[in-house]
């Protein structure tokens, strides 16, 4: 494993996606940054990445306030295949943060703590795919106060003044912004529960999507009625009766199994109508099996023609996001970062969540020369390693004895594995 091929791999892959219209110093600049954010240990802030670079801290200060269109370029590192089935998920993520002069510092919601708590929260929207452990960040966005200026926007409209600068309105407006982005990846939008609402699957819908959520286990549903209706004036019978998902209709729910890695889920879908979506939905109702007790859950897609399988298994795919929060926390500084700017904040964010995607890519062409299979983590070790090891060699090289010839030979001739210190494979 050449050190010279290891970094200029990694290089290849942050250069790939820039746009060529940027120009040659913002380009050294962003590589030098994606390198540090990928190589350095400790807390990630703009002094920290001067003390490891030719660059000053105002110079990482000046060029992160500048404005950059991550999504686009996100968009272009990932590879997508048409031929599987993609669809876009997208959660909060909190942030720790103290003091109360940075923009949009608040209290929200922590899941980790299961509380609300002071600080930061960002909205991610990831590309994944049906049944594989994969996904890449397509862009964040800090959930700050809405500005509503002039007419009420189309996607907004279903809803009361009242709600309109709320959570579903903000990630109504975030998906607004980067539709076309989004659009051309998949027509799927996948959520947790918090999605799972009239303003927000109303407001994705008119934007193009249709949405793959979860309902309450109270949810109210109701069978549609498929029987001879009245003849003469009068509204015509629509509904057939609440759905009981403990007690469901044979004829109506078709039964189903779907396997999920190595174990194998019973499903029940049908086509009802929603009470609080006040819509026809696919619900798929799958049976889980918990310490003996069965336990019921319900999914629903707005697209009544997808399949039960793609339901679940897009739905299952949806908590890889999280693991690319976690991989940003862990390794790449999401929470360290200090400007108290919204514009720097956000190009922060998103380089710490774009440079797990690129890790990811240098994972993948390691395991083509190695064979061997690396986390983010480990990805990041081999990086630090490999910058270290240039430096020692550069160092060799500036000596001004007699014998620094032979000195730099030494030191090339150190084994290769000396990239792997301290490496652990993931399991």
């Amino acid at each position: 494993m050449n050190i010279t091929h290891l970094l200029d791999t990694f290089q290849a892959i942050v250069d790939a996606p820039l746009d060529d219209k940027l120009s040659k110093p913002f380009r050294k600049f962003f590589l030098e940054s994606i390198l540090l954010i990928a190589s350095v240990y400790g807390k990630l802030n703009f002094s920290a990445l001067a003390r490891n670079s030719e660059f000053c801290e105002s110079t990482f200060r000046q060029n992160f306030k500048k404005r950059f269109d991550w999504a686009k370029y996100n968009f272009d590192l990932i590879n997508i295949d048409e031929n599987r089935i993609n669809a876009i998920a997208l959660d909060h993520c909190f942030l720790k943060k103290s003091g109360k002069m940075t923009e949009g510092a608040n209290w929200a919601w922590s899941g980790c703590a299961n509380a609300v708590k002071w600080g930061l929260e960002i909205l991610a929207f990831a590309h994944i795919v049906a049944g594989e452990c994969y996904a890449r960040i397509i862009i964040s966005k800090q959930t700050l106060p809405l500005k509503s200026k002039g007419r009420t926007p189309f996607y907004l409209q279903h809803m009361d003044k009242k709600e309109r600068n709320n959570q579903v309105a903000k990630c109504l407006r975030a998906i607004f912004e980067n539709k076309e982005i989004l659009l051309s990846i998949s027509n799927i939008m996948v959520g947790d529960g918090l999605f799972a609402s009239y303003n927000f699957v109303t407001g994705a819908t008119s934007l193009g999507f249709n949405v793959i959520s979860r309902f309450r286990d109270d949810a109210v549903l109701y069978y549609l009625y498929t029987g001879p209706q009245k003849e003469g004036r009068g509204r015509k019978k629509e509904l057939d009766g609440k759905v009981d998902i403990n007690n469901l209709r044979e004829n109506v729910f078709e039964m189903a199994t779907v396997t999920i890695g190595e174990k194998d889920l019973t499903t029940y879908s049908a086509i009802v109508k929603s009470k609080s979506l006040k819509r026809k939905v696919k619900v798929v109702i799958v049976e889980f099996v918990i310490n003996g007790k069965k336990i019921r859950k319900i999914f629903f897609s707005t697209n009544t023609s997808m399949s039960t399988s793609d339901i679940v298994l897009l739905y299952h795919a949806r908590f890889q996001i999280e693991f690319c929060f976690r991989d940003a926390k862990q390794h790449t500084g999401l929470e360290n970062w200090m400007p108290r700017d919204a514009e720097k904040l956000h190009n922060c964010h998103n380089a710490s969540l774009a440079t797990v995607n690129v890790l990811r890519e240098f994972a993948k062409k390691l395991k083509e020369e190695t064979g061997r299979e690396f986390s983010v983590g480990a990805s990041k070790q081999i990086l630090h390693n490999a910058k270290l090891f240039r430096e020692i060699m550069e160092f060799f090289k500036g000596l001004k004895s007699p014998d620094a010839q032979n000195n730099c030979e030494t030191i090339l001739g150190l084994p290769a594995n000396l990239l792997l210190m301290g490496v652990i494979e993931r399991a």
